[in-house]
């Protein structure tokens, strides 16, 4: 889900959004936003327990914060991807084998539903 997606499904007004600085691997201000007095969630007002930074066309970089619930609730909307028939997979596997010079040996276990 792209940002435009995630703030329509949370049905959050991307105006209301505190910016943001660009996006980088543990950004420092994460702790101050959900540590001991995390701010509000962007959807309901509730503490936040995650955020993220977001970007948005014409406003630039913004603060996406999100409580439990909302959190979750965006796990639960991913798509789901289809599952892969084993014959791919070993094809693809078997493939690559043979492409590195190396000889490949299947020993599988366990229920095939």
């Amino acid at each position: 889900m792209d940002d435009a997606a995630l703030l329509a499904f949370l049905d959050v007004d991307p105006a209301d959004l505190k910016p943001a600085p660009p996006p980088r691997p543990r950004p420092p201000e994460l702790w101050d936003r959900i540590g001991l007095h995390p701010v509000q969630c962007s959807a309901c007002g509730n503490p936040a327990w995650t955020t993220r930074i977001v970007t948005v066309p014409g406003l630039g970089y913004r603060w996406l914060d999100q409580c439990r619930d909302h959190f979750m609730a965006v796990i639960a909307a991913r798509p789901t991807r289809p599952p892969v028939p084993m014959e791919d997979t070993l094809s693809a596997l078997q493939a690559a084998a043979e492409e590195s010079g190396l000889r490949m040996r299947v020993i599988a276990s366990g229920r095939a539903d």
